[in-house]
């Protein structure tokens, strides 16, 4: 199957948030939607059909509007648990929902109908414990499943994932194999998406390693049945696992992506961050030498948040984020580039053309390369159970040194500048900070003082210094042997006339 180097997930809640949805036209907007997606170039739209309910009428799950009442009050049951600040947003969801269906329009076919109008891959991609609302147990959100069989959520843990469920029990495999089975065989999509991201927590804590071996042997029953509805189909329907960005942590969850490798069971793998922030240096070199001599797929993620510290502040990615991003991606041994949580409404909040100009150049590395990108440090926020782990941000010393992914090196003539927050007082001329890259000394910019102590001071660094390799030293010294404190470092990069 040939494809460009785009995915996009489509999530099962956006479209209905955004829209106002007619009765009787619920479809032409459907289509339209996906028509604007179309203009971003994507290769594979990702489906999403389902969190704890599906946004369809499904026969072996939960609607997510199924009890509710367009025309009842807020009181009404369907609704009784949902925060009053947030009832007028999700009444929006779930109507609309309702309309499209009312309609007779089944939202995943009718997606499916017109990405093919386009030429985009459609499949379908399945959360596969997703714990959104964990802190209202009685939301309308949770299907009857997790209401009623407290038995089968993980044990020995606390926290936001501790509610989610237990893949050790067969109850809890086979009410998500009928989800597939009822996928597959109502769908024809071009494949289907495993998302273990939402969420990677699968077994109870100090269980993941007999997990590892219970949830190989039940995709290894997955991919039968996907080749199965190839067969049926006349047609190739592959198979795609999103997992955490680092192989140990993975594996130590009990996702044991090595023997999936071994057992030929995924035809693509993401590999990805879970939410808090966009992981700017995936480890894709080590999925590489997994996956070599196979003929699999290596997608690397992109979230959309960037925050460079945990607990720090947060924003959401601009283009020259994600095209930095999906540079070094592409660089750095990815096949394709994965987007989630990137809509043409909500977030990232950029316009129309904006968004699909910049996914557009997304889908070849020579169109990337042309235009401006940043890079950055970031953390990871998936961490294995027993993983001792310092994200590389915040720090402090006198002498400071990191690698960052900065992706292809840019053309001689570009401008390339350092970016650094730091509690350092650099004045006027920067001379209490010695900066290199790759040991290539680097110009003071200049500076200003955010308040509370804290400066933001810019360096010129020499396009030759930006190593070949994909990834640059950047090194920070304090000249006035006093100790400083660095939370965010970017390379901006781009031609010399903008």
């Amino acid at each position: 199957m040939t494809m460009n180097r785009l995915m996009i997930n489509e999530d099962c809640t956006n479209f209905f948030f955004y829209h106002d949805l007619m009765q009787g036209k619920s479809g032409e907007i459907l289509d339209r939607y996906i028509d604007t997606i179309a203009g971003t170039g994507t290769g594979i739209l990702l489906i999403n059909t389902n969190a704890r309910r599906t946004n369809y009428q499904s026969q072996v799950w939960e609607a997510f509007w199924e009890g509710y009442d367009p025309h009842g009050p807020d009181s009404q049951p369907a609704l009784a648990a949902v925060p009053a600040d947030d009832r007028a947003r999700w009444r929006t969801l779930i109507g609309n929902m309702q309309i499209l269906s009312r309609d007779g329009i089944d939202y995943p076919a009718r997606a499916i109908e017109r990405c093919r109008r386009h030429g985009i891959a459609p499949w379908i991609s399945l959360r596969m414990n997703d714990v959104h609302y964990n802190d209202i147990p009685s939301h309308p959100f949770h299907g009857t499943f997790w209401t009623r069989n407290p038995q089968f959520k993980r044990q020995g843990t606390l926290g936001y994932f501790a509610a989610g469920l237990d893949y050790a029990h067969p109850e809890v495999r086979d009410y998500y194999m009928r989800l597939i089975r009822e996928t597959l065989a109502r769908y024809d999509s071009d494949g289907l998406e495993l998302d273990f991201l939402r969420e990677p927590y699968l077994f109870s804590a100090g269980k993941e390693s007999e997990g590892r071996v219970i949830l190989t042997d039940w995709l290894e029953e997955i991919r039968a049945l996907v080749a199965a509805t190839a067969a049926k189909r006349h047609h190739p329907i592959q198979l795609g696992i999103r997992v955490p960005s680092v192989l140990a942590t993975a594996v130590a969850l009990g996702l044991d992506v090595p023997a999936w490798v071994a057992r030929g069971i995924p035809d693509i793998l993401v590999v990805t961050p879970r939410w808090a922030t966009t992981e700017f240096d995936l480890p894709l070199a080590e999925w590489r030498r997994i996956l070599q001599g196979t003929k699999i797929q290596l997608a690397g993620g992109l979230e959309v948040r960037y925050q460079p510290i945990p607990d720090g502040p947060a924003s959401l990615m601009t283009p020259e984020l994600a095209i930095g991003l999906a540079a070094s991606v592409l660089r750095n041994g990815g096949d394709l580039v994965y987007l989630f949580n990137y809509f043409q409404d909500g977030h990232p909040g950029w316009s129309r053309p904006v968004y699909q100009a910049t996914l557009r150049a997304m889908t070849s590395p020579a169109t990337l390369l042309a235009l401006p990108r940043h890079h950055a440090i970031t953390f990871r926020d998936i961490i294995g159970p027993t993983e001792s782990y310092r994200p590389p941000l915040p720090v402090t010393g006198k002498e400071l040194t990191w690698t960052m992914a900065t992706g292809p090196t840019p053309p001689a003539d570009w401008v390339c500048k350092l970016v650094i927050e730091t509690s350092a007082a650099v004045g006027d001329s920067g001379a209490t900070l010695k900066v290199t890259v790759e040991d290539v000394g680097c110009s003071f910019l200049g500076g200003k003082e955010l308040g509370e102590g804290r400066w933001v001071v810019e360096f010129a660094v020499p396009a030759v210094a930006l190593s070949g390799t994909g990834h640059s030293v950047i090194s920070i010294r304090s000249t006035t042997g006093q100790e400083l404190t660095v939370t965010r470092v970017e390379i901006h990069l781009h031609p010399l006339q903008q």
